[in-house]
């Protein structure tokens, strides 16, 4: 975090253009021990606006959270006051919180019409505005317009990446700044993301992992990860050092782990390469292994992982229209 002030006069921002928090709400702000002065600025932030603030100190479940690969699902009481809030601000380690959004916890508050999301790091240094969150908005917007209908996704990258998957039928999953009730937990403010839950038995050949990945490389892989796909399941996983971090996670992991379970395309323009906010970047791609049902709408496999990872510059082609071309959004020009 750069200074106090800073970091308060964009919590501002977070709370009134993002979470919308009006008076008389009840805010719950979950932290660890490493965020402790931006969750207090969010707190103040809150407080300002008349919500009626709750600081909850959860550093050790975020510990231990980070010490297993899977969803980390919190003990009862974090649930319970979680599902009964109107607003939830998560500020911890960023690879906690994007697992985190995946629990039945999260699932079930949304289900309750709370508004949640985690906040991404850096706050104070972004030189965010209100406007960053509006065009971010209709970017996603537009994107979602674009994949209106569409069935057959094909994704390549100069990498190698050439994986073709359906999302025939299923609604899009948007990601934005602005929260809203009964939609699911995501990052902000820089984040825009549209994700789909993948046909699960769809997808067929290969993605080239050359960003980030949650929970095997959270600021970048030094070596390109290659996951082969046939009829929906990752079968074969090669690479480096990374590639063996991720096929020994799965060997550990249960039935529907290995599902290429999720497509979706970045929208945020201040997010910067080499964090796991990537996976919300414009001009990125990512696919998630493991489970696509507590997040996405349609989504039908269950499992206790979800592992997303980030493709750089994709070439995305939409029942045969391409409308990607190497990161860049041909389809407005």
């Amino acid at each position: 975090m750069h200074s106090f002030i800073a970091a308060e006069k964009e919590a501002f921002i977070c709370v009134r253009k993002g979470y919308r928090v009006q008076p008389g709400e009840s805010v719950l702000v979950l932290a660890d021990g490493n965020h402790e002065l931006e969750a207090q600025a969010l707190a103040a932030a809150a407080n300002s606006v008349g919500g009626d603030v709750a600081l909850m100190d959860i550093s050790s479940i975020v510990a231990q959270g980070l010490l297993m690969p899977g969803i980390p699902e919190p003990p009862k009481h974090v649930s319970a006051a979680v599902k009964n809030s109107d607003v939830i601000i998560i500020k911890t380690e960023i690879d906690y919180a994007h697992r985190f959004a995946h629990t039945t916890t999260v699932r079930d508050a949304v289900d309750n019409q709370v508004r949640i999301a985690s906040v991404e790091e850096g706050l104070g240094s972004w030189g965010l505005t209100e406007a960053d969150i509006d065009k971010v908005e209709k970017r996603t917007d537009t994107l979602i317009h674009v994949f209106k209908g569409a069935d057959k996704i094909h994704v390549t990258s100069k990498q190698g990446t050439d994986i073709s998957l359906s999302i025939k039928e299923r609604p899009p999953l948007k990601v934005t700044p602005v929260r809203q009730k009964g939609v699911m937990m995501g990052p902000m403010p820089l984040w825009g993301e549209v994700a789909y839950a993948a046909i699960e038995d769809s997808a067929n050949g290969q993605i080239v992992m050359d960003g980030v990945m949650n929970v095997v490389a959270p600021y970048g892989v030094k070596n390109y990860i290659t996951v082969k796909a046939k009829n929906g399941r990752a079968y074969e996983i090669t690479g480096g050092e990374e590639a063996q971090k991720l096929k020994s996670v799965l060997a550990s992991a249960d039935e529907g782990s290995n599902v290429v379970a999720e497509f979706s395309l970045g929208s945020g323009h201040l997010v910067k390469f080499g964090t796991l906010s990537e996976k919300g970047k414009l001009g990125t791609v990512h696919f998630a292994l493991g489970d696509n049902h507590h997040a996405y709408p349609g989504g039908k496999n269950v499992s206790k992982w979800h592992l997303d990872a980030t493709v750089r510059y994709p070439t995305v082609e939409v029942d045969g229209r391409t409308i990607i071309k190497d990161g860049e959004w041909v389809f407005e020009k």
